[in-house]
């Protein structure tokens, strides 16, 4: 699918191309007939795409609900329903004039369409994000990784405004058609690459929130509570004590519909600062609520997400090697443990506890970043393939010498 994916986007490029080197070279660029119906079948296998993306991404989701994959897909996903909306709302508007030009003018500038209409939203949420990054150092005080918020929401924008002042200075050095054509592709491209980025944020949103709020099956053996950072007295921070109480809540549940029992899986060791173990200290809060001991099951030498799952699985297996497990955590961080589980070859479904608000955007950012970096080389053949053929495409447009004269 992901090579099908590519194959797609480069056969509507081709598509465009073709039609319009066709339709210029017989002059039939003002013939409104043929070219509302070049621009119907172009909507049309755009529809196809996004019904296509549609059920692969319902079959990923349902085959391995914690992937970065997902973003990816879904926000390109995102993109085409958006582009398909333009289309389909420029088409009508100029209905009785449509020709072919405005195909390539409305296939150009729908990147431009889609840059504009969330960059409001950008920019808020950058702004959103230093203020939320900045009360979090404030109120759980300083952790260099608690500054990526602010460093990225300063950078995006930084990066705004620094686009621009790059983009007028090129201008200005240039003259004449040259100018128009470097000008036009960098907007175009500029343009192009913030918008692929701006659906990244989005599905990482969405994917995030529909973790967060997902309530796994009740057919559970075993619940991972994921461990963090203790109390000075070893008692539990209100953030672990909502993983516990989720996970206590979940089997209570679980209990009542279906009458079987679940094994709580505490996870966590004992930090530099931590006066004992991060999961002796969540057994310990397990039996104050009500918890028999013989369903507790500590896993007290990690040191991280990926070793509290690796190595909580491995005690699970020794007692059954088919269980079904499921793990507790911070709504914010539910999907990230998902991935890091699914990295090892762990089938679980992931529950989160509420958190405070400032936590969120931290987290978001995080997500948007690994998605980034792990999945750098497809971001990167795609954004490749799009600027090319845009440049392509604006080539198009000054050999005809129609680009630069409407």
């Amino acid at each position: 699918m992901k090579k099908r994916r590519i194959i797609y986007l480069i056969i509507t490029l081709i598509f465009i191309v073709l039609s319009i080197t066709i339709l210029l070279k017989n002059g039939l660029t003002d013939n409104v007939i043929i070219s509302k119906s070049v621009q119907l079948i172009l909507i049309l296998y755009l529809i196809r795409i996004s019904i296509g993306c549609t059920f692969y991404l319902k079959k990923q989701y349902k085959e391995r609900k914690y992937s970065y994959s997902i973003i990816m897909n879904l926000g390109l996903l995102i993109f085409i329903n958006v582009n398909i909306i333009r289309q389909v709302e420029l088409l009508i508007s100029n209905w009785d004039v449509f020709n072919i030009i405005d195909i390539y003018l409305n296939t150009l500038k729908s990147f431009s369409y889609f840059a504009l209409l969330v960059l409001p939203c950008i920019i808020i949420l950058s702004l959103y994000s230093v203020v939320t990054n900045i009360i979090l150092i404030k109120k759980e005080g300083f952790n260099p990784r608690r500054l990526l918020g602010i460093i990225i929401g300063l950078m995006a924008l930084l990066g705004l405004g620094g686009s621009q002042a790059i983009y007028y200075v090129i201008t200005k050095l240039l003259i004449g058609t040259d100018k128009q054509f470097i000008k036009y592709t960098i907007d175009i491209c500029v343009n192009a690459t913030l918008s692929y980025f701006y659906t990244l944020i989005i599905a990482t949103l969405y994917c995030n929130i529909k973790a967060a709020r997902h309530i796994p099956e009740y057919n559970k053996d075993f619940v991972i509570i994921l461990g963090s950072k203790i109390k000075s007295d070893g008692t539990l921070t209100p953030l672990l004590k909502g993983r516990v109480d989720k996970a206590i809540d979940f089997g209570k549940k679980q209990y009542e519909i279906t009458k079987k029992k679940i094994i709580y899986v505490p996870s966590g060791g004992q930090g530099n600062d931590e006066v004992i173990a991060e999961a002796q200290a969540i057994k310990k809060y397990l039996l104050e609520r009500g918890i028999n001991e013989k369903q507790i099951l500590i896993e007290d030498k990690s040191t991280n997400t990926m070793e509290n799952m690796r190595f909580s699985k491995d005690k699970i297996d020794r007692i059954n090697k088919n269980a079904k497990i499921s793990f507790s955590t911070t709504n914010y961080h539910v999907f990230r443990s998902g991935v890091i589980a699914n990295e090892q070859g762990i089938d679980c479904d992931g529950m989160g506890s509420k958190t405070t608000w400032y936590f969120y955007t931290n987290a978001l950012i995080r997500e948007f970043i690994a998605n980034i970096f792990q999945e750098r080389k497809k971001h990167l053949i795609i954004l490749f393939i799009i600027n090319v053929s845009l440049f392509i495409l604006i080539a198009i447009g000054r050999y005809y010498n129609f680009l630069f004269n409407i």
